[in-house]
């Protein structure tokens, strides 16, 4: 069963935009509509501090917004 609301890199639907709150993100990684998170790597990439072998990344919350290209 196939969840509409749940967007990620490898999931087969194509190339999309997502916006927060009506902001673009780049590099997000994957976003969920119904619960308005959307988790990003920001630009520029770096190194977690404290975990060398993962890059930082963050969840932003609010209200997403998805645009197929």
């Amino acid at each position: 069963m196939r969840n509409d609301d749940f967007h990620c890199v490898g999931d087969g639907r194509g190339r999309r935009r997502v916006f927060v709150n009506g902001n673009e993100v780049k590099s997000c990684i994957w976003a969920d509509v119904k619960r308005g998170v959307a988790y990003i790597h920001p630009h520029p990439l770096r190194i977690h501090k404290r975990k060398r072998s993962e890059v930082y990344s963050r969840k932003l919350r609010g209200e997403i917004t998805i645009e197929f290209i």
